[in-house]
């Protein structure tokens, strides 16, 4: 199975990576939040994502969406420019695209073959909180472990993909599709391949063309054309 998060709008990206998807022969693919807010094409994104997704939960992007960026929650300085790329977003969905952000669950909580898995955006309980690989394990007991006995953790939101072992339990954080953090200008998703008692972890990475998705920045007029064809070319904000 298949876990995206942290699309962005990058509908190229999204693409190439639901290609790559198809040839490793998964049948379900979750999509861990941030689906439209900050890329060139929200619609086509949300679109896609709802055609190809077992199951859909909210991140901090989402609630954007639908509720605004709100001081406090980003740099002062980049406020004006938030609140115009949101404006943007909002301006290419339907009433219906942003009633459906809004009802996303925070959560998902399965089990494969025994092993239970629990996935969330940021935080089980807080789509806007930071969880980094290198936290303390006490904060992760709390933030995380807390509300919800499982095997496996999976999370977007850092745009820094990573796999974690603390005593039996995994946190796996997916990455980003659209936007990564971690110097590696390629969508990133993860795979769970699930045998028997064990779990297998797959970290993938997918080029895509990043000269297409600028062009499509430009060819929108997006509000942060500069910003944004930065992380897309060198893979950091």
């Amino acid at each position: 199975m298949a876990f995206i998060s942290d699309i962005h709008g990058n509908a190229v990206a999204l693409r190439a990576v639901l290609e790559d998807i198809e040839q490793t022969g998964c049948q379900e693919i979750y999509v861990l939040g941030d689906i439209c807010y900050r890329g060139p094409d929200p619609k086509e994104c949300l679109e896609l994502v709802q055609s190809v997704a077992t199951d859909v939960i909210k991140g901090n992007a989402d609630e954007w969406v639908v509720n605004g960026v709100q001081r406090g929650q980003v740099p002062e300085q980049r406020l004006l420019v938030m609140r115009a790329e949101q404006q943007f977003t909002v301006n290419q969905l339907t009433t219906g695209d942003i009633q459906y952000l809004d009802q996303l669950p925070m959560t998902l909580a399965k089990s494969n073959g025994g092993i239970d898995w629990f996935a969330f955006h940021a935080t089980p309980n807080d789509l806007f909180a930071v969880v980094q690989a290198t936290t303390e394990e006490e904060i992760v007991e709390r933030q995380i472990f807390g509300a919800r006995e499982a095997s496996v953790y999976l999370y977007g939101h850092i745009h820094l993909p990573y796999v974690r072992e603390i005593g039996q339990r995994t946190i796996v954080n997916l990455g980003s599709v659209g936007l990564p953090f971690d110097g590696i200008p390629e969508a990133s998703y993860v795979v769970l391949d699930f045998d028997g008692t064990r779990v297998n972890i797959n970290l993938r990475r997918v080029p895509y063309d990043i000269d297409e998705a600028i062009r499509r920045l430009r060819e929108v007029d997006y509000p942060n054309v500069p910003y944004i064809s930065k992380v897309y070319r060198e893979g950091r904000p």
